[in-house]
Parts: C-alpha cells; structure tokens; sequence
C-alpha cells in the first residue's frame, strides 16, 4: 500500500508539471537556491544568499563541467566543484551530479555558463553548454 501511495505522489508531481507547463526554481528554507539542467534561464537572488547549481555527469566518461570566466562577476564560486556518484547498484559507468555552489556577493548581473566538455581536448566543441542568466539585488 505505501507504495502504491508513493506511486501516486510521484504521478500527481509529474502531471502537474505537465499542466503549468513552466519549471519553479527550489528555494531552500536556509537561504540557498537550487537550479540544475531542466531549470536553465533567468535566476534572480538577494545579496547574501547562495545558489547552488546540480549538473548531471559522468566522469568516468572523461567529461565535466567547466565554468566560463564571467566578466564583473556578482557570483563568488564558493571551493571547487564536488561529484556525487549516482547509485551503481553493481553496473560499472554509472553518472552522478556536479555540485557546484556560488554566493551572491554584490548586486548586479552575470551571466553563468557551463560547458560539458574533455579537458583534455582543448579544440573540440564542449558536448553541452548550459547558461543561467543571474539577477542579484
């Protein structure tokens, strides 16, 4: 029974995605916003506060995410980027999540850009590009 419970949770979740047709942006209660792949475009913040940006990766793979230099950033890049490894339940090159969390350090506008790329092929296009338009007042 709980799992036919969670089963309908989970269908009532995903249809009413469906019906708005639009993606929210988490706001956690402590103050840190989570964006991730499905969540690209404008994210607006308080002076303060901390975005925190959940890329999907394979590292086994060769590939990670980049950050492009911004020019006058607003946004602090709070250490390097941290991997969580997905669940591999016994499969071998199993993906995870980049971790990557930036403070919003002045008011202004940035725009944040990731490419998924090798870094070792300097010359090659990146595989994905993502960008997050970011407002800090």
């Amino acid at each position: 029974m709980r799992r036919c419970g969670l089963a309908l949770l989970c269908g009532l979740m995903v249809a009413l995605f469906l019906v708005s047709g639009s993606v929210v942006v988490a706001q956690a209660p402590s103050g840190v916003t989570v964006v991730d792949e499905k969540t690209a475009g404008d994210v607006t913040l308080k002076v303060g506060t901390t975005l925190e940006v959940r890329l999907e990766a394979n590292h086994t793979t060769g590939y990670s995410w980049v950050q492009t230099p911004a020019a006058n950033p607003v946004l602090e890049r709070q250490g390097k980027a941290k991997y969580q490894q997905g669940p591999a339940d016994g499969k071998v090159g199993v993906g995870g999540v980049e971790i990557w969390k930036f403070k919003a350090a002045k008011a202004g506008k940035q725009n944040l850009r990731f490419e998924y790329r090798r870094p070792w092929e300097k010359s090659a296009s990146p595989a994905k590009t993502l960008t997050f338009d970011v407002t800090v007042d």
